[in-house]
C-alpha cells in the first residue's frame, strides 16, 4: 500500500508539473525538461497502479536522459482497437507495448518495426538463451519481451498431504489421485476451457511426436488427431480427475472442492491469497506429461513485448527508452512485479536485491524459465476462436449431444478452414 501511494504521489507530481499536451486518447499528457531534448511517444496498457508506477519510472528516464517522454496509456479493454488505427496508419507511438499475437497479426500484414538487434542501446546480453526467440521474424528481432509465461499446475500442498498423496507429475498420477479423491467430492486438478484446450494439445504431442503447429506456422492437426485429444479429456472429465469446464468457478479452490488448479505463472496470485487465508500451503507442480513421452508439450510465452516503429525518427532515444524499460532498476523497483517477473537477469537481479522476488508467481516463473524442455508457443495457439471450437465439442460429447467421432469430425472441418 505505501509503495502504490508513493507511485501516485509521484505521479501526481509529474502531472502537476509537465506540459499538457493536445494528443487525443485516454490518459495522455506530455512531460518536458526545461532545455530544449527530443520528444519520443510510449504506448502501453494496464492498471491504475501499473501505470502510476510506469510514470514514475518514466520520470526517472527524464531525469537521467532529458529525453522527453509522451506517454498514451489506458486500459487493456479498447486498446487494441486504438493500436490497429494507429499502425494501420503509419501513426503509432516510436515506442509501444504488444501482445504476442498482435506482433505476428501486424508484420504479417506487410508491417515493420525497427530490428532491435541492430541498435547499441539495448542490452541484450541480459536475456538468457531462447527468451528473444518470440520476437524474432524472418530473422530481425523485431520486439523483446518484458517477461515469459506458461501454463502452471498449483496444488494445495497441505491438502493432497492429508491423503497421504504425493504432488502429480504424470497424467496416470491425476487419474489414480481421483479414485481417492472422488469420495470426497474433490477434484484433483481444475483447468479453465483454455487449459484443457493447451493440456490436450499437449497430451497430443506428447503422444505422437506431432506438433499441433506445423514449421509454416499453420495448425497441423488430422481428424486422428482431434479424436486422440477428445478422447483424453473425456477421460479427465469421466474419472472425475477435473470437473467439466462449463462447471469450472475458481472460488471452488476456497472451498477445498480442488485440490489443484492451472492458472497463467502471472495470474497465480489470485490462488496464493485463497491459500493463505485457509492458512494452507501453495505449491507448483510438475508439467504433466505421459511416462514415455515423445515430445514434451508444453510452451512458453511472452507476457509482453516492447517494439520501436519503422521509421521513427528518434530510433536512438526510442532504444534508450527500451533499454531502461527492461534493463535498469528504476524502472525494475517502480514497477516491482506488478507486471510479472522481467526477463532480464538484469532487473531481476534489482528486484532481488530488495526483496521483491517472492510468493507463487516467482515460484511458477522460476519453474518456467529453469525448463530446458519448453519450446516458444506459436502466436495463435491461444486463439479464442480454437479454444471456442474445441470447448463446444467437448461440451457435446459430455452432454450427450455427439460422439466423439461426430465431434472430431466437426471440429476437423472448422479448424481446417483457418489460416494463421
Amino acid at each position: 500500500m505505501m509503495k502504490n501511494q508513493r507511485c501516485i504521489k509521484a505521479a501526481a507530481l509529474m502531472v502537476c508539473t509537465a506540459m499538457l499536451s493536445s494528443l487525443c486518447g485516454c490518459h495522455e499528457y506530455l512531460y518536458e525538461p526545461k532545455d530544449e531534448k527530443p520528444k519520443i511517444s510510449f504506448s502501453w496498457w494496464g492498471s491504475d497502479e501499473l501505470n502510476s508506477c510506469t510514470l514514475t519510472g518514466l520520470s526517472k528516464f527524464t531525469e537521467n536522459t532529458g529525453v522527453t517522454v509522451i506517454p498514451q496509456y489506458e486500459e487493456f479493454s479498447g486498446f487494441k482497437s486504438k493500436m490497429d488505427t494507429q499502425v494501420y496508419s503509419d501513426n503509432e507511438p516510436d515506442v509501444m507495448q504488444l501482445n504476442y499475437d498482435w506482433l505476428y497479426q501486424y508484420t504479417s500484414d506487410g508491417e515493420k518495426f525497427s530490428d532491435l538487434s541492430q541498435l547499441n542501446e539495448i542490452n541484450l546480453s541480459t536475456y538468457p538463451a531462447g527468451s528473444l526467440d518470440c520476437g524474432t521474424i524472418d530473422g530481425e528481432l523485431m520486439a523483446v519481451p518484458y517477461g515469459m509465461n506458461a501454463l502452471s499446475f498449483l496444488y494445495n500442498k497441505t491438502l493432497y498431504d492429508s491423503y497421504g498423496l504425493k504432488l502429480p507429475s504424470k497424467w496416470d498420477d491425476l487419474f489414480e489421485h481421483a479414485k481417492v479423491m472422488r469420495r470426497d467430492m474433490v477434484y484433483p486438478l481444475a483447468m479453465t476451457d483454455k487449459h484443457f484446450w493447451l493440456s490436450s494439445c499437449a497430451y497430443l504431442e506428447q503422444t505422437t511426436g506431432k506438433a499441433v503447429f506445423g514449421e509454416d506456422g499453420q495448425l497441423a492437426l488430422t481428424n486422428e488427431d482431434i479424436q486422440i485429444m477428445l478422447k483424453f479429456t473425456m477421460e479427465l472429465l469421466d474419472k472425475k480427475v477435473c470437473p467439466p469446464p462449463l462447471e469450472y468457478d475458481r472460488r471452488e479452490f476456497s472451498m477445498l472442492r480442488y485440490a489443484g488448479v492451472t492458472s497463467l505463472a502471472s495470474e497465480s496470485g489470485y490462488f496464493e491469497d485463497a491459500a493463505n487465508e485457509m492458512n494452507m500451503d501453495l505449491t507448483t507442480g510438475p508439467y504433466p506429461t505421459t511416462t514415455y513421452y515423445r515430445r514434451y508439450g508444453w510452451y512458453v510465452k511472452p507476457t509482453g513485448l516492447y517494439a520501436i516503429k519503422k521509421g521513427s525518427k528518434h530510433n536512438h532515444e526510442a532504444a534508450e527508452l527500451i533499454n531502461f524499460l527492461i534493463n535498469s532498476s528504476e524502472m525494475a523497483t517502480s514497477l516491482g512485479m506488478s507486471k510479472g517477473v522481467p526477463v532480464s537477469t538484469a532487473a531481476e537481479e534489482s528486484l532481488e536485491a530488495r526483496g521483491m522476488l517472492q510468493g507463487i508467481e516467482f515460484e511458477a516463473h522460476r519453474q518456467l524459465m529453469n525448463e530446458p524442455r519448453m519450446m516458444t508457443m506459436n502466436p495463435y495457439m491461444e486463439s479464442d476462436e480454437l479454444v471456442e471450437i474445441y470447448t463446444d465439442a467437448v461440451n457435446s460429447i459430455y452432454y450427450d449431444e455427439a460422439s466423439i467421432t461426430q465431434a472430431a469430425s466437426k471440429v476437423y472441418d472448422k479448424m481446417s478452414d483457418m489460416k494463421f
